[in-house]
């Protein structure tokens, strides 16, 4: 019995030695693939670069287009090769093809990309599109990254602009001198040279008004601002009782816009003063009311002493 018993076990542990090498021998492994050569894939853009155009509360967006080339050295143990592709520009938002699937007919395939660029962003600020990607076989877990891919991004200037004063309406006696605080705010996203004109200083000149600008060219930094004062002189002649409104016209145009032959529309803006009371030249307002007095005093006592 004792000799039937060894001969039965070791029968058992002959079967159990010969299973376990079948299972070692036939069971498929991943890292079959990794016999087969790399595969060679590049990428390309069509654009390596593009002009965005951005204003406010209007985002920017572009498309790029490329594709992938790829020479696979295919094999019975490779059913397709997976590239997988990332997108990074300058931390704006991008989306686009996220996996490109090659089999054995394909040689290029075609991806696109689209990046998004926030509104308001400054002119001085030059982006940078990265196309990065990875390739693997499938089925395996052979694979290898791919030279990535650059492109440059120019974000266009916009010009726009306004214009301002705190105080636009002022009421004064006939003759008289005041000024105006304009303020030109640039809300552009690079420098800008501006120019104010008086479109109605003709006018106003033939009515012997003064009228002058502290500057009429100036140049503003983005998103910043700059005060020109206007100071006017009302008509200086003899008036006995005046009491009308007249308006000083201003234009602001970006000369900078108009020398590079872009879009830029200008800016109108009035100025009203009201001229209330009398004027005799040479005489202060108090003099001029004391002659009067006296004028009419003497000439009452006159009429008294003819009666």
């Amino acid at each position: 019995m004792k000799v039937s018993d060894r001969g039965v076990r070791a029968s058992i542990l002959v079967l159990f030695l010969l299973v376990l090498g079948s299972l070692l021998v036939y069971i498929p492994k991943d890292s079959s693939v990794d016999a087969v050569g790399g595969a060679a894939v590049t990428i390309q853009l069509h654009q390596t670069q593009q002009v965005v155009q951005v204003a406010p509360g209007q985002p920017g967006v572009l498309m790029f287009t490329g594709e992938i080339s790829a020479q696979v050295p295919w094999s019975p143990r490779i059913q397709y090769l997976l590239v997988s592709l990332t997108y990074e520009a300058s931390g704006w938002a991008t989306s686009g093809t996220s996996v490109v699937i090659f089999t054995r007919a394909d040689n290029t395939m075609p991806f696109t990309c689209t990046v998004k660029v926030p509104p308001m962003t400054s002119h001085q600020v030059v982006g940078t599109l990265n196309v990065l990607g990875r390739w693997n076989y499938q089925p395996g877990i052979t694979g290898g990254t791919v030279n990535p891919v650059q492109a440059i991004i120019i974000v266009d200037q916009f010009y726009q602009f306004s214009v301002g004063c705190e105080k636009p309406y002022l009421q004064v006696s006939p003759g008289d001198t005041l000024g105006f605080r304009m303020r030109l705010i640039n809300e552009g996203n690079s420098i800008d040279r501006l120019r104010m004109e008086i479109t109605n200083l003709a006018d106003l000149n033939q009515l012997g008004w003064t009228v002058q600008l502290s500057q009429d060219q100036f140049q503003v930094p983005e998103q910043q601002e700059r005060v020109v004062t206007v100071s006017v002189t009302t008509p200086v002649k003899t008036i006995i009782w005046k009491n009308d409104v007249d308006m000083i016209r201003l234009r602001v145009v970006s000369s900078q816009a108009e020398q590079l032959g872009k879009v830029s529309y200008p800016s109108e803006y009035s100025l009203y003063i009201r001229q209330k009371g009398f004027q005799v030249p040479g005489f202060e307002p108090a003099i001029a009311i004391i002659a009067l007095v006296l004028i009419a005093t003497l000439l009452y006592g006159d009429a008294r002493k003819r009666q």
